[in-house]
């Protein structure tokens, strides 16, 4: 009897300080053998191999629901292990309860006092005050999640304004070497500090709110084309393209953008425990450096040496590229980013994008096995 009472008891504080944890004292990284890591860890797993296997219109539905529907899943998961733990204490009181007073009204009971209290069902005064304090335990665990349902959304609505203003007026996907054209005009480079510090204030948004809440990773763009990591990437490589090559920027706000977004995607992708993948090469080499130093040129910017800016890049973008990259294909997101300007192109270059990311998770599950 007592090791039910034990039993009941050590599940109960683990569901309770799971929630607490996941909702309300959400700093540090979360245990892995806490119940919130395991739901969204099994179910992610399990969601994005579907992911990659269905059609493509059949994956934008599976992973756009999931989010929501993970959320009232792991509220279930939380009630139900309420459910055991008080049951167990209940029948380790040896005390009668209900009619029947088998395991199955126990469980019963213990399902009807967790969001009401069953005074009249129990019998015996232990039985009474510990089924007012399960229905208190239940009401509270369904309230917590739906108080923090407008703060969780807030936060997605904030990040997705911001991928709206992140456009290139000419159209197509929209790379690094872009960014810093679009917003130095003329050579001018105030506009695009201030893009920097626009952003680096964003990319620190984002880094407080998906840390301390990493299910809001999941939570995909309504806008085909863009995501909050692709965002995040090139932006982030923007910063560092301009840290490289361009005098004195590594002294001003592009250095600043770009700080603050390696820790981004490393604290994010660790809060998410993102496998590391050691088969994946850095997509930056040679070519493509010398394609955007040729644009670059055209600026009329002060620039470093040319082999000195490839180094420099080359050692800025070890620092967060490969975790970027692990990060992108964890969450099936297509490479690239693509801004309203893109719509005559953005289907048909996304829905590429999208099947070669599907591909990518598919191979990565075979290597994983």
């Amino acid at each position: 009897m007592a090791f039910w009472v034990a039993g009941g008891s050590v599940l109960i504080t683990l569901m309770i300080s799971d929630a607490v944890g996941t909702l309300v004292v959400t700093r540090g990284k979360a245990g892995r053998w806490r119940p919130t890591s395991l739901w969204y860890a099994i179910t992610w797993r399990a969601t994005r191999a579907a992911a990659a296997r269905v059609s493509t219109r059949a994956a934008d539905l599976v992973l756009n629901a999931y989010p929501a529907v993970s959320l009232l899943g792991l509220l279930v998961v939380w009630l139900v292990g309420l459910l055991f733990g008080w049951a167990l204490v209940y029948r380790g009181l040896g005390e009668p309860v209900g009619a029947g007073g088998d395991w199955a009204m126990t469980l019963y009971f213990a399902g009807t006092g967790l969001l009401a209290a069953s005074f009249g069902a129990a019998h015996g005064t232990a039985a009474e005050l510990l089924s007012l304090v399960e229905t208190v335990m239940g009401l509270g665990t369904v309230a917590l999640l739906i108080s923090y349902l407008p703060a969780l959304y807030g936060a997605y609505s904030t990040r997705e304004a911001k991928l709206l203003t992140l456009d290139d007026p000419v159209g197509g996907r929209l790379t690094p070497v872009r960014v810093i054209a679009v917003h130095a005009p003329h050579g001018d480079l105030e506009f695009f500090h201030r893009f920097c510090a626009d952003w680096e204030e964003w990319t620190a948004e984002v880094l407080e709110s998906h840390s301390s809440y990493p299910m809001l990773a999941l939570f995909r763009s309504q806008h085909a084309g863009q995501s909050w990591i692709t965002a995040l990437g090139v932006v982030i490589d923007a910063a560092a393209l301009a840290c490289a090559s361009i005098v004195d920027a590594d002294a001003r706000e592009p250095y600043f953008l770009y700080r603050r977004g390696q820790r981004a995607v490393v604290d994010i992708a660790s809060r998410l425990d993102v496998p590391h993948e050691p088969w994946l090469v850095d997509w930056l080499n040679r070519d493509l450096f010398e394609a955007a130093w040729a644009q670059l040129l055209t600026l009329g910017v002060p620039l470093r040496d040319q082999e000195e800016a490839f180094e420099r890049l080359r050692e800025l973008r070890s620092r967060y590229g490969l975790r970027l990259q692990e990060l992108i294909d964890y969450l099936l997101a297509p490479h690239g980013f693509w801004g309203h300007s893109a719509e005559a192109t953005v289907v048909h270059e996304v829905a590429e994008a999208t099947d070669q990311a599907r591909l990518r998770a598919r191979q990565a599950s075979r290597r994983s096995r």
